[in-house]
C-alpha cells in the first residue's frame, strides 16, 4: 500500500471540538472515529489547540477517573 492510497482511503474530514467540552466527550469522538487527535476551535472556528491521545494519557495519569469531567482546554496542547 502506498502513502497516496492510505491518504485517499482516510478521507479529508477534520473533526473539531470546543475547548469547554468535557474530556469524556473528546474520548468518545476519538474512539468512535478511530482517530488519535482532535483540532480544538473557539466560537469563531479559529484553531486554539489540539488534543491528542498523549494529552489525554497525561491528564488521566495525573487526575485518574476525575479527568473525564475536566474541560478539554485544560488538557489540550495550545
Amino acid at each position: 500500500m502506498t502513502v497516496k492510497a492510505i491518504l485517499e482511503r482516510k478521507g479529508h474530514d477534520v473533526l473539531t471540538l470546543g475547548p469547554n467540552e468535557k474530556l469524556s466527550e473528546a474520548i468518545r469522538i476519538l474512539a468512535e472515529h478511530k482517530i488519535g487527535a482532535l483540532v480544538i476551535t473557539n466560537g469563531d472556528r479559529k484553531i486554539v489547540g489540539i488534543l491528542s491521545e498523549r494529552d489525554i494519557v497525561r491528564v488521566v495519569a495525573r487526575e485518574g477517573g476525575a479527568a473525564l469531567d475536566i474541560a478539554v482546554r485544560s488538557a489540550m496542547t495550545p
